[in-house]
């Protein structure tokens, strides 16, 4: 005898089970107290500070000359010679032992000493060029002489003077006393020069300028020497 199946009633059917949910998990207080977590937070609170620090050192720096490549002592400087280069000093003071290279690089002088590649020119490293024979210092009073001067620049030196005239009143003279001198080092100092600042000079003599030295000291006692750079 044939059996039909039919569609399964509801009584066959086995019911799904039902979906379970996953509770979500809440990062408790013991995580926050992880080590690790706070050594994280350390790392990128310093990562964070040195990188200020960087940026901060990067513009404190300076450009001052150094050599390109080495060079002899007695060597006469020309521009080939120097390459512009950006230092960080530890401190203010020790910047100005050396050439800022934001005024035109010193010419016409000759290096004291031997000189490496990429080591930085002091001032105190030059040295006037075999033309010259003497040195002649010369304090300047503020205002009298051109804020950018450097060593290797050339001037003129003039004498400026008050007198009082007939009628009681100060009357001005100006005498030139050196003609196309090289300037061999400059420092800025507080001096009883009137009371204020001025700048120590060193300029470098040839035999004709040694020759009448002793009528320049004698104009230069008479008033405040002035210096004018020449051009080229």
């Amino acid at each position: 005898m044939a059996t039909t199946v039919g569609a399964p009633t509801a009584r066959d059917r086995v019911a799904d089970p039902p979906a379970r949910t996953v509770p979500a998990r809440r990062l408790g207080a013991d995580r926050w107290r992880d080590p690790r977590l706070a050594v994280g937070v350390l790392l990128v609170a310093a990562s964070v500070v040195l990188g200020v620090r960087v940026v901060e050192a990067a513009d404190d720096t300076v450009t001052v000359w150094s050599a390109r490549s080495d060079v002899s002592a007695g060597t006469v400087l020309t521009d080939a010679d120097l390459v512009a280069t950006q230092v960080h000093f530890a401190g203010g003071d020790e910047a100005r032992l050396y050439l800022s290279a934001e005024a035109a690089p010193p010419s016409g002088v000759a290096l004291g000493h031997d000189l490496r590649a990429g080591e930085l020119l002091a001032a105190s490293s030059l040295q006037p060029s075999s033309a010259a024979t003497a040195e002649l210092p010369l304090a300047v009073p503020d205002g009298s002489i051109p804020a950018d001067l450097a060593p290797g620049d050339h001037v003129d030196v003039w004498v400026a003077s008050e007198a009082t005239g007939a009628a009681g009143g100060a009357t001005g003279t100006a005498t030139q006393v050196l003609s196309d001198v090289s300037i061999v080092s400059l420092d800025t100092a507080d001096t009883a020069l009137g009371g204020g600042a001025a700048t120590r000079v060193l300029v470098a003599l040839d035999d004709a300028a040694v020759a009448g030295l002793d009528e320049t000291l004698a104009t230069l006692a008479s008033g405040a020497p002035v210096l004018v750079r020449r051009g080229g």
